[in-house]
């Protein structure tokens, strides 16, 4: 509660005083502060001219005729507006402006600033290559459980029930598989 004139005009009691949301020994304190307080006494004046200014330009009625065609006519200049932007020299350019403005902006911020950034892109670094080993691992022990699993199922399918034709002819399929991919290794290799 306020008790001093001094904290009346402290405190900015204009909005809560116009609303109406005082009680009632405050608001009896802050309308003798305003007759002694020329500041506030403008303030609030100027406070409720305010209100009144806001309160008749929400009460008048704004149509604005737009053309029948406007959003095609919008979207139309946005559009050759965006042109130059998605070309590949303009996304290069802009790449090559960050770039530098980047090294100028670590170069002026001095050593104690540079050593935490550095800091800070090793800590986000580990962070990344950790989780590219977690990916990593979790690929290779999923890769091993499948072929735990297909050793089983396949002795148990081509072994114990003695079908091998089916066996022979996926093993055909792998050397075929194999070189291929033997003859693309090498293909690749003569071209770089």
């Amino acid at each position: 509660m306020v008790t001093k004139s001094k904290d009346v005009c402290a405190v900015n009691l204009i909005p809560v005083y116009i609303d109406g949301e005082l009680e009632d020994d405050a608001r009896v304190l802050f309308e003798q502060h305003i007759e002694v307080c020329g500041d506030c006494r403008a303030e609030l004046t100027a406070h409720r001219l305010f209100i009144c200014e806001l309160d008749a330009a929400m009460a008048q009625s704004l149509d604005v005729a737009m053309p029948h065609d406007f959003s095609r006519v919008v979207a139309a200049r946005a559009e050759s507006d965006m042109s130059g932007v998605r070309s590949f020299a303009e996304h290069r350019k802009a790449l090559s402006i960050c770039a530098i403005l980047a090294f100028v902006a670590l170069a002026l911020l001095g050593t104690p600033a540079r050593t935490s950034i550095l800091t800070v892109g090793r800590t986000l670094a580990g962070k990344f290559f950790g989780a590219a080993s977690f990916l990593w691992t979790a690929f290779y022990d999923a890769a091993a459980s499948v072929t735990v699993i297909s050793r089983v199922v396949s002795r148990k399918v081509f072994f114990e029930s003695g079908n091998f034709g089916l066996l022979i002819v996926l093993l055909a399929l792998a050397v075929l598989v194999l070189s291929r991919l033997i003859s693309n290794y090498h293909r690749t290799g003569a071209i770089e």
